[in-house]
């Protein structure tokens, strides 16, 4: 189960709205000049790019001018829900569980703190209507210039070549690396994803050589003190899964494996965690299918 949820003051937000938004200060006269700056204000706000539009949860993009009068994306995700639990919590006064929203925010906060680079939040509130709807949404800052891993593996480098390694042999090697540190700190902090898929690896080149990596879709994050084997073979095989064929070869997962465990030379234990994370992928897909890419 997750560990506690964050309160709203530990995560240095300042309340607004009467307790019902949680948000960064430096953002308070861009949202206001948005129309964000409102938990119904947000809630029915429907300009801009819709991304996503579900029965319970919609995304939208916006953009804001911030105080050096550039114009900031951002990305609001709001949750809606109405269930029998709530109408009686509702009724009866009860305290409400912790909302998607607050539980992302939370869950930002956190992994911050772990030194695990996530994208940055701007604002989060939650309400519990009389009529038993639960409402939140989450508000986070555009990662600007970054490509999504399985892109950024088409688009940076070419199809594996026969012969001795290029520079970009190497650069994959090292990007190979950087993501699977990446994911030993993650698990071994206690956390689990359940949606770790390259397309929420975030990557940006940076100057001279570098380069920026953010964990993103935070919603589903667990963190686990007891039987968290199972989530953290799915975490691996869903990677393994979602990367593309063309360009990551067994050597390259071999590759991340070793780098993640922190070891030269595989172990019996490790072993059977690799072959666990082999036989989650071939369910994987039976079920969704082989993606060749």
């Amino acid at each position: 189960m997750n560990s506690e949820i964050t309160d709203p003051v530990q995560l240095g937000f300042e309340p607004a709205d009467n307790g019902k938004i949680w948000l960064d200060r430096r953002f308070s006269a861009p949202l206001r000049q948005a129309g964000l700056l409102g938990f119904e204000k947000i809630m029915a706000k429907t300009n801009g790019r819709c991304e996503k539009f579900l029965e319970d949860r919609e995304v939208w993009h916006m953009r804001v001018r911030v105080p050096d009068d550039r114009s900031r994306g951002l990305y609001v995700k709001k949750h809606h829900m109405q269930t029998w639990g709530n109408r009686l919590r509702a009724l009866f006064g009860i305290q409400p569980r912790p909302t998607p929203g607050r539980i992302e925010a939370a869950n930002v906060a956190a992994l911050t703190t772990e030194g695990i680079a996530v994208m940055r939040l701007i604002a989060y509130g939650e309400k519990l209507h009389a009529n038993g709807l639960q409402e939140s949404f989450v508000i986070t800052e555009e990662l600007e210039n970054f490509t999504e891993l399985h892109h950024y593996l088409r688009g940076r480098f070419g199809l594996p070549a026969e012969g001795p390694r290029t520079e970009c042999d190497h650069d994959l090697r090292r990007l190979i690396s950087e993501i699977a540190q990446i994911v030993r700190r993650f698990h071994a902090a206690g956390y689990n994803h359940r949606d770790l898929y390259c397309r929420h690896f975030f990557v940006k080149d940076t100057a001279p050589m570098g380069r920026e990596i953010r964990l993103i879709d935070l919603q589903r994050v667990q963190r686990r003190r007891w039987l968290r084997r199972r989530w953290i073979v799915k975490d691996l095989a869903q990677l393994s899964w979602s990367a593309p064929r063309s360009r990551i070869k067994s050597t390259h997962k071999m590759a991340f494996i070793r780098e993640y465990l922190g070891v030269r030379k595989l172990l019996p234990a490790h072993k059977r965690l690799i072959r666990a994370v082999l036989a989650k992928q071939r369910r994987m897909e039976r079920k969704l299918g082989i993606v060749h890419r």
